[in-house]
């Protein structure tokens, strides 16, 4: 099981919006990088943000799911309602 490593962090103002820093050895524990991407999730009572890093092959998976969504979207709307 993975260890947790529970830090206690502050927003800081980015510009016109706020943001977390993520410390070095963090980064190097989720082999992220500047160009890594993350998928955010607010739960439904807003006391908690989760973020998981989206690996490479997932990005590719999403942008060719939503290519074959559309150019057979319509084919897929008619199976739907069968």
């Amino acid at each position: 099981m993975a260890k947790t490593n529970a830090t206690n962090v502050r927003l800081f103002k980015n510009g016109k919006s706020c943001a977390f820093r993520i410390s070095k050895k963090d980064r190097e524990a989720l082999e992220a990088t500047s160009e890594t991407k993350f998928k955010k999730k607010v739960s439904d009572d807003g006391r908690k943000i989760i973020f998981r890093k989206i690996e490479p092959n997932q990005a590719d998976l999403m942008t060719v799911a939503n290519r074959l969504l559309d150019k057979h979207g319509d084919l897929l709307k008619r199976l739907e309602d069968l």
